[in-house]
């Protein structure tokens, strides 16, 4: 349930008011990170309200972040899509995101950006799969189901992608023990095949 809620109920929160720069800065990190971006990349965010706090809670071992989406870029820009639901979007299709909107730093104290080793085969068959989900309207998944397909929560729309793109290579490492509910943020960017890429705190 509290997986669910994380990904799903957006952050309500007091208004803050942040140091001099803090934006600034922050932002300036987000562009930095941008110039290290691969289409095919993984980007995670970590968000600083208690349904976040929720979400890092669910990972399995490493509690680093909260949300995850696809980097691709397009026209020259970093746009991430990912999988979200509630009143953040109420649609619940597949969202198309802009980096710095996705790792706002008013919502969020940290990103991480990761890599899987593709070949120009398999970033391509990732583009097509994440374009065609895009085009689709892919629906969230309030359900958490892992082993349905034609409604996603964030990993799993993740996960899926990236091993369709793999041919399946990563179905072995697939926790069994806990399907439905089958992929947590970490089991992506904890798996040896992905390697860090930036990874960036927002300090106050």
């Amino acid at each position: 349930m509290f997986l669910l809620l994380a990904c799903s109920v957006p952050r309500k929160k007091a208004p803050v008011v942040y140091p001099p720069g803090y934006l600034a800065r922050s932002y300036e990190q987000v562009n930095r990170a941008k110039k290290l971006i691969h289409t095919g990349d993984i980007i995670f965010r970590n968000g600083t309200d208690e349904v976040s706090e929720a979400a890092r809670s669910m990972n399995r071992s490493d509690t680093s972040y909260s949300h995850c989406g696809i980097l691709l870029l397009e026209n020259d820009s970093a746009w991430v899509y990912h999988a979200l639901g509630g009143r953040y979007n109420p649609g619940m299709k597949l969202l198309r995101e802009p980096i710095d909107s996705f790792c706002n730093p008013r919502d969020n104290n940290a990103f991480g950006i990761y890599r899987y080793d593709l070949t120009p085969l398999q970033i391509g068959v990732l583009r097509e799969t994440v374009h065609r989900h895009f085009k689709n309207g892919l629906k969230f998944d309030m359900f958490f189901n892992f082993e349905t397909d034609d409604e996603m929560y964030c990993s799993e729309f993740v996960f899926k992608s990236l091993n369709h793109s793999l041919e399946g290579k990563l179905s072995g490492q697939l926790r069994l023990d806990t399907i439905p509910f089958g992929v947590t943020t970490d089991d992506i960017f904890l798996n040896p095949a992905c390697h860090l890429v930036k990874r960036e705190k927002f300090v106050l």
